[in-house]
C-alpha cells in the first residue's frame, strides 16, 4: 500500500495497524473509506480516486 500511495504522489500519509481487519483511508483528516461499512478492502482504483481528490 505504501508503494501505491507514493506512486500516486501522496506525500503526507501514515499507515497504522488496525484491529480486527480494520482498514480506513483518511485524507487530510477526513475519513474517505472504511472497510467496516463496505465489508471489503478498496480496489487500487478506489484508493487512487480517494487520494487524488
Amino acid at each position: 500500500m505504501r508503494d501505491r500511495l507514493e506512486k500516486l504522489g501522496a506525500t503526507d500519509f501514515e499507515l497504522r495497524v488496525g484491529r480486527s481487519g480494520q482498514f480506513d483511508v483518511t485524507v487530510d483528516g477526513t475519513l474517505k473509506y472504511t472497510k467496516s461499512k463496505t465489508g471489503r478492502f478498496p480496489t487500487d482504483d478506489e484508493v487512487e480516486d480517494l487520494v487524488s481528490v
